[in-house]
């Protein structure tokens, strides 16, 4: 599968006791104080924590949801907007967080 983005990656390490919920994609210090980073494999990695950890999966479907959303309409950070107009980091995360609380 082709995602479009290393900013698209959420990923998890899952232990007996405890477990890690981040992007697969580390660290990104390139973009330290820009607001450039694209922030949604890092939502997408506290999706998959509602829904494993805390069973929250109601909650963790409204998330993927709203990043699904805003792939749609671009709302997208600019390794994602194939040319067209972009969005720092926290437009996007404020857009998707307006989004979850309507």
């Amino acid at each position: 599968v082709i995602s479009g983005s290393m900013g698209l990656m959420p990923s998890a390490s899952v232990g007996l006791e405890t477990s890690l919920y981040e992007p697969i994609h580390g660290s990104y210090p390139q973009a330290a104080g820009k607001d450039i980073a694209n922030p949604l494999a890092t939502i997408l990695s506290a999706a998959m924590m509602f829904e494993d950890a805390f069973k929250l999966k109601a909650e963790a479907k409204l998330i993927r949801d709203v990043v699904n959303l805003s792939l749609e309409q671009l709302i997208v950070t600019e390794d994602l907007s194939e040319g067209k107009k972009s969005f720092s980091t926290s437009e996007v995360g404020t857009w998707l967080s307006n989004e979850i609380l309507k």
